[in-house]
């Protein structure tokens, strides 16, 4: 049976795109299970994907990488497969967590709004690295957010900023939540007050711009810079970060 859909490899996920859609749908590549799933058709069901063989994409991953027995197990127990992004075509194993129905439902209610809210100044996601079982919450600067060194009295730029724990994801959600509400009243994020237990974050790189590259990005029409073979994203402008990846296979360093 041939599938409707189109499917595309690239790194560790698989690209879907099905014929009248307007965004692409993602999962985990998998060699065990990639013939089987690219042999049926996906289809856009209210916001997810489904297939009438599989049911659920969501479901169907979390199966394969929990295995049946566990799977049945936590459904019987009234816990349900959570998009931690809240975006039901990101079916990709990282983004894919057990959480009890009621607190899927108060999720959608109040961290899912407000993260949507304020992407255009800090885009916080959370995800889970299946390869040390632990958790990460990426946050990316659309604001100018500077990282204060106490010690030195500094104020450094940062770009991105990563918090890695290994507790509940109930308690993962807590931080995500208290971080949105702290930046929206006091604009800061006050690391100390969170459960992570190791923390990271990037500066921006220190890039001269030629006169020519500087008129072309106020006037809107370079977003990118190249340099020595590697490509920056430009910030402002209408160019925002969406989210920040995880860290694949971080494990604490004990320096919070």
């Amino acid at each position: 049976m041939s599938s409707k859909n189109k499917f595309e490899i690239c790194n560790d996920d698989i690209h879907i795109l099905g014929e009248e859609w307007d965004k692409l749908g993602f999962t985990t590549y998998r060699q065990d299970y990639y013939e089987e799933l690219t042999g049926v058709t996906w289809i856009n069901s209210n916001g997810y994907l489904k297939n009438n063989k599989f049911g659920l994409l969501h479901r169907y991953i979390m199966k394969k990488w929990y295995g049946e027995e566990i799977f049945q197990e936590m459904t019987k127990r009234g816990w349900i497969v959570d998009h931690m992004n809240n975006d039901g075509f990101d079916c990709r194993i990282s983004n894919l967590e057990f959480l009890t129905s009621r607190h899927n439902v108060a999720k959608g209610q109040t961290f899912d709004v407000e993260a949507n809210q304020m992407r255009n100044h800090i885009a916080i996601n959370m995800f889970k690295d299946f390869t040390t079982n632990l958790y990460q919450i990426s946050i990316g600067c659309n604001d100018p957010v500077y990282l204060i060194d106490e010690e030195n009295k500094k104020m450094c730029p940062v770009n991105e900023i990563f918090l890695l724990y290994d507790c509940d994801y109930r308690l993962v959600i807590n931080d995500a939540e208290q971080i949105l509400l702290d930046y929206n009243l006091y604009k800061k994020i006050d690391i100390k007050k969170l459960k992570c237990i190791d923390f990271k974050y990037e500066i921006p790189p220190n890039i001269s711009f030629t006169e020519q590259e500087i008129e072309e990005i106020n006037n809107g029409n370079r977003c990118f810079i190249e340099r020595n073979g590697e490509i920056y994203m430009i910030l402002g402008k209408g160019i925002k970060i969406h989210s920040a990846n995880y860290k694949k296979g971080w494990i604490p360093s004990n320096n919070k």
